[in-house]
Order: structure tokens, then C-alpha cells, then sequence
């Protein structure tokens, strides 16, 4: 009897807590879904100049010391092959990167697709919010299709 209340008890638990964390990420995605999604479009309009002052105005600081010189130049000549950007097709929001914000620094992250010059590109884009601005934690381009 007392294991069968126990179990009971547990899945309560776990039900309640998806429960609150689906509303705890619906509140999030609402709450920057406008003015993520419009620093997004600005920043890609911005780096995909592909310089490095483009680029590094727009990464957080800890993004900055983590990413070495040699390593920046070289992500640089790879995405200067996809050209500049043109238009959002399509976001995600990520509730599991907002879920696990709970616990440090809040992170947005959306997946989705882009055109830019070369056509339709997977993207993924973590953002921070600071002092009311967007900066980039991380983010990769993989040309869609490969």
C-alpha cells in the first residue's frame, strides 16, 4: 500500500512540474516573441557582412572570450559562402532552452530557416538578454538540404 502511494505521489509530482513548465515556457515565448525574433532578423541583416567587428559587436562577452582568433576567422570564411541575409523563413522556439534557464543565465534559442544569398540555411541562435539588448551566445548555419 505504501509503495502504491508513493508511486502516486511521484507521477504527481512529475505531472505537475510538465505542467508548470510548459506554461513557464508558453509565458517566455510570448513574452520575446516580438522582440527576439526582430533582434534576430537585425543581427543576421548585420554579421552576414561576415567582418569580424560585424560580428563581435553582436556576441555576448563570454562568447568573446571563449571564441579564439583563429577560430573566428575561420567560421567567418565559411559562412562568407553563404552570402548575405535576406529573410527569416520560419523560427522555433526552443522551450527546453528556456526550461533549463530556470536553473542559470536565461538563454532564448530558436531554430528555424533563413534565405540569404545562397539560398535556404538551417539556423540555430541563442540570445541573451542584456540591459535591453539582444547579444548572441551561439549560433551555427548549416546550408539546408546537406
Amino acid at each position: 500500500m505504501k509503495v502504491k502511494t508513493l508511486l502516486r505521489f511521484i507521477v504527481f509530482l512529475f505531472l505537475t512540474s510538465f505542467v508548470m513548465l510548459f506554461f513557464y515556457t508558453t509565458q517566455e515565448k510570448n513574452h520575446y516573441q516580438r522582440s527576439s525574433e526582430q533582434a534576430i532578423h537585425q543581427i543576421l541583416s548585420e554579421i552576414s557582412s561576415w567582418q569580424k567587428t560585424d560580428l563581435f559587436r553582436h556576441l555576448a562577452p563570454e562568447t568573446k572570450q571563449t571564441v579564439g582568433d583563429a577560430q573566428l576567422e575561420e567560421l567567418l570564411n565559411h559562412y562568407r559562402g553563404f552570402g548575405r541575409f535576406n529573410s527569416i523563413d520560419e523560427l522555433g522556439f526552443s522551450r527546453m532552452a528556456s526550461a533549463f534557464s530556470l536553473f542559470g543565465e536565461k538563454r532564448i534559442n530558436y531554430s528555424g530557416a533563413a534565405y540569404f544569398d545562397v539560398g535556404l540555411v538551417n539556423l540555430n541562435i541563442t540570445l541573451v538578454e542584456r540591459d535591453g539588448f539582444f547579444l548572441v551566445y551561439n549560433f551555427s548555419l548549416t546550408r539546408a538540404g546537406n
